[in-house]
Formats: C-alpha cells, structure tokens, sequence
C-alpha cells in the first residue's frame, strides 16, 4: 500500500514537470538585436524564435537630439514581406519638462497621426513633480490623467 502511494505521487510529479516542460516548450523565445551608432542605440529588431527559425516581429529606430537624448522612437511591425509602420513617440525637453507625442500610423493618409501626449514636469533637480496625459478628440487635446508628487506621497 505504502509502495503504491509513493508510486504514484512520483508518477504525479512526472505528469507535472512534463506538462511543465511541455508548455514551456510551446512558447516562442523572443530574440533582440540591436543596432549601434555612435555607442548608441540606433534600432532594435524584435524576432520570434521558434525553434531554429527567426520570424521578425517589431523594430523600434531611434533618434537622439544634440544632448543625448532620445528625440524620437519609431516602431514598426513585420507584415511577413517588410516593415509597416506602427507607431512614433517624440520626445521634446525644457529644463523641467519632458513632452512626449504619441502617434500612431494612418495607412490611408501615409502619415503619423497624434493620439496622446504626455508631459513630465520635474523641479530643477529633476525630483518628479507632476505627470499629465492627454487624449486626442475631434477638437484637441482632453486631459485623461494626473498624478503629482503630493498624491504620491500621500498614497504610501
């Protein structure tokens, strides 16, 4: 009796890590390469690794303005033939403030059209102040959210 309970919690265990090792299996590894310039980052190209084969699924290009920093990020999907277009997020800066621009793609209009943005605002030490985002309607821009330094602090 005491040999066939041992039996089978071991023969449990196997089902288990078998059906373990056979889910994991199952799911795809992802694979990036990156692209340098410069010592920066120029693109990334995001595969799907299935077992020997590499499927291209997204590659991000980015752009850097004169201090540095990330200016731009384009993303792009793999439509099984080439790269289409997906999305672009520009990034502005003031002393205090970081304004990023999201866009999606139109394929119709061949062009980026805005979505939503955000801005950071930051104090001078570049402490984190406030967060706002904003959604694009018919007529401009709606505030969607904002957070500040004082409803965080007040949350923890």
């Amino acid at each position: 009796m005491k040999t066939t309970m041992i039996t089978t919690a071991m023969m449990t265990v196997v089902f288990a890590i078998a059906s373990v090792l056979t889910v994991n299996a199952a799911e795809p590894t992802k694979i990036t390469n990156v692209e340098m310039d410069n010592d920066r980052v120029s693109a990334k190209v995001i595969y799907e690794q299935d077992g020997n084969f590499l499927t291209p699924e997204y590659r991000f290009e980015f752009k850097y303005n004169d201090k540095g920093q990330i200016a731009e990020k384009k993303s792009m999907k793999w439509n099984g033939s080439s790269w289409t277009n997906y999305y672009c997020m520009t990034v502005t800066y003031t002393d205090t403030e970081a304004h990023i621009d999201y866009s999606l793609w139109n394929k119709d209009k061949k062009e980026f059209i805005p979505t939503q943005k955000y801005v950071y605002t930051l104090d001078e030490a570049g402490k984190f102040l406030a967060f706002h985002s904003y959604k694009k309607n018919t007529t401009g821009w709606d505030l969607n959210t904002t957070i500040n330094n004082e409803a965080l602090l007040a949350n923890r």
